[in-house]
């Protein structure tokens, strides 16, 4: 098991100006089943942000344009990129720093690093959880934006992650029964209609403002250019002070602890059932019993 003590010694690396002790922490944590991994929780929380939406809506450009807002605004920027897995081959282009390089130069200070999805649903990898908090508890950010995998209408895992989801979309991508379906829309706090120059833009936001019951959840913004990305930073830092000056984001953070034990747990007993020989012609309910009997041998030896 990757031990606190461990991460403890490569953070403090960290500390002092190095990034690659904190990189092989990522690396390591990445590689490791979720069971096997204990990060503490930090002493002094950071804002994290999960960047979701369609493909195509513009994120890695808008995740950039950030990227250069929080920096010039004097925040300490972290970012995780969430890149598709090959179904066939299980390989990954991890091409969304790259979109990112041109917002990078001169802003050495930011940590960005890309993570394939390695078959996990819900449009993040399956260690995001973990690397976030290692982020957070190495102390030298004060924001982490995640940015996912093109996700669909039911794949909300980041709900599970971010302290803030924003969900970005386009003009022209349906009418307003589209705008009002469940899933991505029921676990977004900020949205954001991205190449707002296109037609159409004004009546997404208009049905976006009337979905989320708040007109102030919606930001316009054309990311080629950062037009209305400092309005969304502004919103951001916002709810970031919200969160903690009503001591709502302690309450959110626990609410989501069981959660991260449920979906170890399911890691965990899927591990185990992958190493069982099932006979596929017993009853069900016989082949549930043998894999929960084999995790829990399993867990308890």
């Amino acid at each position: 098991m990757f031990e606190s003590d461990e991460i403890d010694a490569l953070v403090e690396k960290a500390r002092t100006g190095m990034w690659a002790p904190l990189a092989r922490a990522v690396t390591v944590v990445e590689n490791s089943p979720p069971w096997e991994v204990s990060v503490p929780r930090a002493s002094q929380p950071c804002h994290i942000v999960g960047i979701t939406g369609p493909p195509g809506a513009g994120k890695s450009t808008l995740t950039g344009r950030l990227i250069e807002s929080f920096v010039d605004a004097g925040e300490r920027v972290a970012v995780l990129a969430i890149d598709p897995s090959s179904p066939l081959s299980g390989g990954a282009v991890l091409g969304d720093r790259i979109r990112m390089e041109t917002h990078l130069a001169g802003r050495p200070g930011v940590f960005v690093r890309s993570l394939a999805s390695r078959g996990s649903h819900g449009a993040v990898a399956g260690a995001t959880r973990n690397i976030a908090r290692l982020l957070e508890l190495s102390g030298l950010f004060d924001v982490v934006l995640i940015e996912t995998v093109g996700a669909g209408q039911t794949e909300v895992a980041i709900v599970e992650v971010a302290d803030t989801v924003l969900l970005v979309t386009v003009p022209g991508l349906g009418d307003a029964v589209q705008t009002i379906k469940a899933g991505l829309m029921e676990i977004a706090d900020s949205f954001v209609v991205n190449m707002a120059d296109r037609p159409g833009a004004a009546e997404t936001a208009r049905h976006l403002r009337l979905a989320a019951g708040r007109a102030d959840a919606v930001y316009k913004t054309v990311a080629v250019d950062g037009t209305g990305v400092d309005e969304l930073r502004t919103g951001l830092q916002k709810r970031w002070q919200a969160l903690l000056d009503g001591g709502r984001l302690a309450a959110e953070r626990a609410e989501k602890w069981g959660s991260d034990a449920a979906l170890v747990a399911e890691a965990w007993v899927g591990d185990c059932a992958a190493s069982i020989a099932l006979d596929p012609h017993e009853p069900m309910q016989n082949a549930v019993e043998r894999i929960l009997k084999e995790a829990v041998r399993r867990w308890t030896s």
